[in-house]
């Protein structure tokens, strides 16, 4: 019973993620944070570097976000945990996030000194830099 409970929970978030993952495939998605100020937030190119695997392309994954390995792995890991099929305490679980965080924002940090495009910044392009635009005449 409490099992199933779980899945009910999750099935929202697995709804939401689908429905991403559709957009992504597609085309149609692209990060709100990026799309909106014109700057790629730490995780960027995570979904892009997805789509790649769904093509079997493993090198253009690792260009999109050289970290899709530990996103894939703490998927699997909040899972196995959510259905208590491991257990993990509450001290573990925040350092876990620590260590994830730290990679990440280092990893957004290496990425953007060596000039990545696909953490460039681009505000002009931005939903609020072409408002501006157009609220300053361009």
């Amino acid at each position: 019973m409490e099992k199933t409970k779980k899945i009910r929970q999750l099935c929202p978030v697995i709804l939401a993620v689908m429905i991403l993952f559709v957009l992504a495939v597609t085309g149609v998605y692209k990060c709100p944070m990026d799309y909106i100020f014109g700057i790629p937030c730490p995780m960027c190119g995570i979904t892009r570097a997805f789509v790649s695997l769904v093509h079997g392309d493993i090198r253009e994954a690792f260009y999109y976000h050289p970290l899709w390995p530990v996103a894939l792995i703490t998927v699997i890991f909040y899972l196995l945990h959510f259905f208590e099929i491991i257990k993990i305490n509450r001290r573990t679980m925040d350092i876990i996030c620590f260590i994830l965080c730290s990679l990440l924002i280092g990893c957004f940090i290496l990425r953007h000194f060596r000039h990545s495009p696909v953490v460039s910044i681009h505000r002009e392009t931005s939903l609020i830099g072409r408002v501006m635009g157009l609220l300053a005449g361009h």
